[in-house]
């Protein structure tokens, strides 16, 4: 039996060899022939549409989403436009959906450039798009069109290159800053070199200490560098009308001690002292205890009320 098994594999295995010498009627009863017709049918359709093995896969399917038609050319804004207005423009698909998705995570083309970033925009696709993209001033962008003309001759007056005004988002005049105990959030995010983390930084020292008498306590806050800090200096200005102070006759001590400027024994010299005296009149009774110094009253006089 074992011998027979093998005999018959060896006969299908050297197919290739004899099949050829049977005669034409016995392979066409056989249906080898058929077999082997349709094997060479399929290779010859292969080998017509020459196509390549590897277009079966999702290799083409990948090469399509980034495929391109001509489009019908239209002003559009980036900001609005639906899937089927960028696929009207010769966007694909799936060049369609990554736009929808950036703004759904709440991205915003904020200037024509951002555009061209979107994953899957080829150069040349941008290029052909690039004059129909118009984008409406955002209303949390107002402070773009303060880079006024007057500004840059300033700067040129003063020996410094024109390109000084392109280091910043937002810009002003010298007789228009921007009042930096007013200022939010969103504008701080306008200003080049300030993320959302350093924004809020400045915003939560700002509420800690009851509001800025000057730009240079900025350098306090971790994160900001330095020509950060000269772009802050040269468009903000500072109303220490605004600043919240501490009535030190009536705030507990808790609320004292967490204020940036004083120490937890620094709060309690204050709270005992106007038990003692039944009240404080000035800081000049402050200085005579050790743990407050010139210094130290110098910067607390912005802060403290009696």
């Amino acid at each position: 039996m074992t011998l027979l098994i093998i005999i018959i594999q060896s006969i299908i295995w050297t197919s290739d060899l004899w099949l050829s010498f049977l005669p034409e009627s016995i392979r066409k009863i056989s249906g080898i022939q058929k077999d082997m017709n349709a094997f060479q049918d399929s290779l010859s359709d292969s080998h017509q549409r020459n196509v390549p093995e590897y277009e079966s896969s999702g290799f083409l399917e990948t090469s399509r989403q980034f495929s391109t038609t001509a489009g019908n050319l239209s002003v559009f804004n980036p900001n609005t436009a639906d899937s089927a207005a960028f696929i009207s423009l010769g966007l694909s698909p799936y060049v369609a959906r990554n736009i929808l998705k950036y703004r759904r995570m709440g991205g915003v083309f904020r200037k024509v450039e951002d555009f061209g970033k979107i994953y899957g925009i080829q150069h040349e696709q941008y290029i052909r798009l690039k004059p129909y993209i118009q984008i409406p001033l955002q209303k949390n962008d107002f402070l773009r069109e303060r880079i006024l003309p007057d500004f840059e001759n300033s700067q040129i007056g003063n020996n410094q290159s024109p390109s000084r005004t392109e280091d910043m988002t937002i810009g002003s005049t010298t007789s228009q800053h921007i009042e930096i105990n007013r200022i939010d959030t969103t504008t701080l995010l306008q200003v080049k070199g300030i993320g959302s983390v350093t924004a809020g930084r400045i915003n939560k020292y700002r509420n800690r200490l009851g509001g800025f008498y000057s730009i240079k306590q900025l350098e306090d806050i971790k994160g900001i560098y330095p020509d950060v800090l000269i772009r802050l200096q040269s468009i903000l200005k500072v109303d220490t009308s605004l600043i919240v102070k501490i009535n030190v006759n009536k705030a507990s001590l808790e609320k004292l001690r967490a204020h940036p400027y004083l120490s937890f024994y620094q709060a309690k010299v204050i709270v005992e002292l106007r038990k003692a005296r039944s009240g404080i009149r000035n800081l000049n009774e402050l200085l005579e205890f050790k743990e407050f110094s010139a210094i130290d009253l110098e910067r607390l006089k912005w802060y403290l009320s009696f």
